[in-house]
């Protein structure tokens, strides 16, 4: 079946002149400090397909998913100054796989909506962990919410002691497992808000494999 899309008909197209001889996903991760991005990298490129691969080459199509996924996930984002220079790549050849990878993924919540659900996150590992110590409350100051969530810490340290999310669990004998239960939500909320929808998916699956 003929192929329509023009970029990939051009019959003297350069991008592909470079070498396919490229690192793999963990060497790449590896070599630029980001190894906790390494399955979300790979969820980019099995998103996309082989399209990516034969346009711009496989040296610039693996740093693209790796760029990407340092941006959706909770680590250290790498700029094109760090890859360029670790993966010995094109960086204009990089940014044109990257939007050719992105265009096959949805896209990401809002940051805003990210970075409430990470404080309520913080909110909420902070409940657990007074919880399994014993006390109806974090311990103030010293907690993570002074530096993390400062405007959710008065909700926390108020004469309720709890956060209003989890309205109802203090004092309860079930409180424990439903923190904790309540925490794994958020982190899952979390974890698709950075995805998006297609790389949660696909992650998803590769766990129940």
């Amino acid at each position: 079946m003929a192929r329509c899309d023009s970029e990939s008909d051009s019959g003297n197209d350069s991008e592909t002149s470079q070498s396919n001889a490229a690192p793999t996903i963990d060497d790449a991760t590896r070599r630029l400090g980001v190894e906790s991005a390494t399955a979300v990298a790979r969820a980019v490129l099995e998103a996309a397909g082989d399209r990516p691969f034969r346009r711009f080459g496989r040296p610039a199509t693996v740093a693209a998913a790796v760029r990407i996924a340092s941006r959706r996930t909770e680590g250290p984002t790498v700029g094109l100054e760090r890859i360029v220079p670790a993966l010995a790549v094109d960086p204009g050849r990089v940014e044109r796989a990257e939007a050719r990878l992105t265009a096959a993924l949805s896209e990401p919540a809002d940051p805003d909506e990210i970075r409430t659900l990470r404080r309520r996150l913080v909110v909420a590992h902070e409940l657990l962990a007074a919880c399994e110590a014993g006390r109806r409350r974090p311990e103030l100051p010293g907690s993570r919410l002074a530096d993390a969530a400062p405007d959710l810490l008065a909700r926390v340290d108020g004469p309720a002691g709890h956060c209003a999310d989890l309205e109802g669990l203090e004092g309860s004998p079930a409180a424990e497992p439903r923190l904790r239960a309540h925490v794994e939500r958020l982190e899952a909320d979390l974890e698709l808000a950075r995805l998006g929808t297609t790389l949660y998916a696909r992650l998803e699956d590769d766990c129940r494999r």
